[in-house]
């Protein structure tokens, strides 16, 4: 991956937001990492960037993407990781993507894989990972030491996609959460109750229900909580860190508020699909526009939407990943007969900041330092990469953004790149964008346009016990 030099740089004039601050600083910036915050500070600089009027914020970690992921299918790809420049294009400078088993590959072999061949030379953002486990073997219990020791200190399993390899089963999880915790590593889940959909879904579609719009009301909140729920009373049994991946709905939030309120090392994520997006999306009668919104867990309902603003706003749910899955148009297609077969997902790390901002900061329902927080801090810490990634801090890396709130615009497709031909968010108000963003002290994006290279991004690895932090 990227290996460039950066100049002696200072930025000055700034307003630095913090999860827990806010003032004014300059900041120098030399051998890509930020060495001096203060004002009229002293020395020589080869690059001198006026931010006045702007924030300053640390480049922002997308905890959930999916770049170049096999889909649950087994054969579709999502947008391969030359793409992945959309992340810095909307503040992300470091995304934490989901390695899964590659075919006939174990986990460890996959890693290095990912690392050393598939991105190498095209990913744009630095990059962590998780494990994504997708093939479930004797081996696979024996690799999570030398998973935490590469610096994979996380790991994900799905409790849907029934009968896939993906789907794993109450035994594995079990024994997974059983073994992490002697290594300090945090599990993670996609927690939907892979029965329950099953039935619903076969049950739909022998009534000749396949429209998209059966997507959601085939998914309902209650597989969701249901599965949150058991999730939880394996983590509080083992005494295993988890992390509960895209909450979605009002019932499984609940069920995260209440075992923290007990004492369960447990965190929730949410996603900006799940902020300002509802179901009904999938009413369109045009299945060209319906399709897009096919996501899992499903999109809810508007009073669910209100229920996760408010539940960030008191730490019951702790970070936004974008769950970027930037799935092309034909393959959402392979599902225009039979919702079941359109591949789940819709793309998103370009517009998790702008979507926070815009529809969190701006109306008031979270402040500006929760939005770094939940988009930067929280997601570094839990991935054991704080405080090189997700701080403004003397020591970190030079990950800064320069963040316009007076910009207006449109969320598009052309104006908000997604990496595929269509946005998530498209034709919604967006107001604020990052101007200037720099990735270890080098500019990748500069006046709202990506200026930086293919392959810029370096493999971040993380620490075990992200849960040891502040974040419980």
């Amino acid at each position: 991956m990227g290996e460039e030099q950066c100049m002696k740089t200072l930025i000055k004039n700034g307003t630095i937001l913090t999860a827990t601050s806010e003032y004014v600083a300059d900041v120098a910036i030399e051998d890509e990492k930020i060495v001096m915050i203060g004002k009229e500070l002293p020395g020589t600089f080869d690059k001198v960037v006026d931010a006045a009027g702007k924030y300053l914020m640390p480049g922002g970690v997308d905890n959930h993407s999916h770049f170049e992921a096999l889909n649950s299918d087994g054969v579709t790809f999502n947008a391969g990781y030359e793409t992945s420049y959309v992340a810095v294009l909307g503040g992300t400078t470091t995304v934490v993507d989901f390695a899964s088993n590659d075919p006939g590959k174990s986990l460890v072999e996959s890693i290095r894989y990912r690392i050393e061949e598939r991105a190498k030379g095209k990913v744009v953002p630095d990059m962590a990972l998780h494990a994504l486990c997708t093939n479930f073997t004797d081996k696979t219990l024996q690799e999570i030491p030398q998973l935490v020791e590469m610096g994979i200190p996380t790991m994900k399993m799905f409790m849907a996609y029934k009968p896939t390899p993906m789907y794993m089963d109450d035994t594995k999880l079990l024994k997974t959460m059983q073994t992490a915790v002697n290594y300090g590593m945090t599990m993670m889940v996609h927690a939907e109750n892979a029965d329950v959909l099953n039935v619903l879904r076969d049950q739909y579609a022998e009534k000749g229900l396949l429209a998209p719009k059966y997507h959601y009301m085939t998914r309902p909140p209650y597989s969701e909580s249901e599965a949150v729920q058991r999730a939880v009373l394996f983590a509080k049994a083992t005494g295993c860190p988890l992390c509960v991946v895209h909450v979605s709905c009002m019932e499984a939030a609940e069920v995260i508020k209440e075992a923290r309120k007990n004492g369960v090392a447990v965190i929730g994520e949410t996603c900006p699909h799940y902020l300002v997006l509802d179901k009904h999306k999938m009413d369109h009668p045009d299945f060209d526009q319906a399709c897009r919104w096919v996501c899992s867990p499903a999109l809810r309902n508007k009073e669910d939407q209100e229920y996760l603003w408010d539940a960030l706003k008191r730490n019951s749910i702790s970070l936004v990943g974008s769950d970027h899955a930037a799935i092309p148009m034909y393959q959402k297609y392979w599902g225009k007969d039979d919702f079941r077969a359109i591949p789940n997902g819709s793309p998103g790390s370009g517009d998790r900041l702008n979507v926070l901002w815009t529809y969190g900061v701006v109306p008031g329902k979270i402040s500006k330092q929760k939005l770094v927080e939940i988009s930067a801090t929280t997601p570094a810490k839990l991935c054991g990469i704080y405080p090189q990634k997700g701080a403004i801090e003397v020591g970190s890396d030079a990950d800064v953004v320069i963040f316009d709130p007076d910009f207006k615009g449109t969320f598009s497709v052309e104006t908000n790149p997604t990496g595929v031909e269509y946005n998530t968010y498209e034709g919604m108000e967006q107001i604020g964008r990052p101007e200037t963003v720099f990735l270890r002290g080098n500019v990748v994006v500069e006046n709202g346009k990506f200026v930086g290279e293919l392959g810029s991004g370096r493999f971040v690895p993380g620490k075990p016990y992200g849960l040891a932090y502040d974040l419980l």
